[in-house]
């Protein structure tokens, strides 16, 4: 295994490695050891090595700082790891240690009360599901209700992502910053850990829009990814997630497809075969470009005409009258056969 890895992973953008090997045969070892003999080529050519597991618990980080400090490196463990954690988790175990450094600026409403739920999640008294109520209230208001805050007052003083993260770095006001959300630091490390729960979800750095890790370090990092079979379901519970949050009118995006349909001519540069449609073999009896579209508006119309789409459709009275609604599943079935909307 550690001769594949400096065979495979030194190289850039090689795809998909798959090493399917049994429990106990040192699998995270050997990783590790390739991590710590490579990270500062990875940092000279400004690469990043990311370790993606399914709980962060699961993360060998103790296990490479160990190495870095057992061969005198301890600095460079400072210097290029980090783990990227929530963002509610660093707030809930760092802020009341860094109480003293935050300024009063930062001290309003929203922090005082964040304080005091921390203060109140370290009382061993208090009941238990008392907690989980404050610890959803810190995570889904008085959190990012704090982020915000920290977040314009960057921008406002600190005009592009460079000044601001020199700030962080250098200016005792903003010191504080980094200890509390670590993240900041994520163009500054090679060597990230992270779960997949992280990986699939933003990365909120304070000093720049939050991003995926797919839209900025898919291309050119080492992605580790342990247990792939157990982060599928994260993956998979993700874009179930994604999905329920952003959903789609199928009635109105299937008018807009039809009325555009029934326009007396197409487009000439839809038409247009591309290089690569051109080179496909004759065998495959694919319908022609014109065909295709005919054959889409005879069933956008024939969809149309059955169910009367010019009303608009209502599932029941509490349903808001501006919107169009439906609850015939095979309605909803046929779109997607169709039109090919999957």
């Amino acid at each position: 295994m550690e001769e594949i890895l400096n065979q495979y992973c030194k190289k850039d953008n090689l795809g998909l490695l798959l090493l399917s090997m049994p429990t106990g045969s040192g699998k995270t070892y050997i990783v590790l050891k390739f991590i710590y003999y490579n990270y500062k080529e990875f940092a000279k050519q400004k690469r990043k090595i990311l370790f993606i597991t399914n709980l962060k618990k699961n993360l060998p980080i103790d296990e490479l700082k160990k190495r870095f400090i057992a061969n005198g490196n301890e600095e460079d463990f400072e210097k290029y790891v980090l783990f990227i954690d929530s963002n509610v988790d660093p707030v809930i175990k760092n802020l009341l240690n860094l109480d003293q450094k935050i300024p009063d600026q930062f001290k309003n409403k929203i922090y005082l009360k964040l304080k005091k739920y921390i203060e109140m999640l370290q009382n061993e008294q208090l009941p238990s599901d008392f907690k989980e109520n404050i610890q959803t209230d810190i995570r889904k208001n008085l959190e990012p209700a704090f982020r915000d805050i920290i977040k314009r007052t960057l921008s406002e003083n600190f005009k592009t992502k460079k000044a601001r993260l020199s700030a962080v770095k250098n200016n005792q006001d903003y010191q504080w910053i980094g200890e509390l959300y670590p993240a900041v630091f994520t163009d500054d490390k090679t060597i990230l850990f992270l779960s997949i729960d992280k990986f699939v979800a933003q990365n909120t750095t304070l000093i720049e829009p939050s991003y995926y890790f797919s839209e900025r370090f898919i291309n050119k990092s080492l992605i580790f990814i342990d247990e792939f079979d157990t982060t599928k379901e994260a993956v998979l519970k993700n874009i179930i997630q994604s999905g329920l949050g952003n959903r789609v009118d199928l009635i109105d995006l299937f008018l807009n497809i039809h009325n555009h349909l029934m326009q007396t001519e197409c487009p000439e540069v839809l038409l247009q075969e591309s290089k690569w449609r051109k080179q496909q073999p004759s065998s495959k009896n694919w319908l022609s470009l014109r065909e295709q579209i005919e054959s889409l508006r005879d069933k956008a119309n024939y969809i149309f005409k059955k169910y009367q789409l010019q009303h608009i459709c209502k599932s029941h009275d509490n349903f808001s009258t501006k919107e169009r609604n439906f609850k015939n599943l095979e309605l909803i079935l046929n779109l997607l056969v169709y039109l090919q909307l999957r």
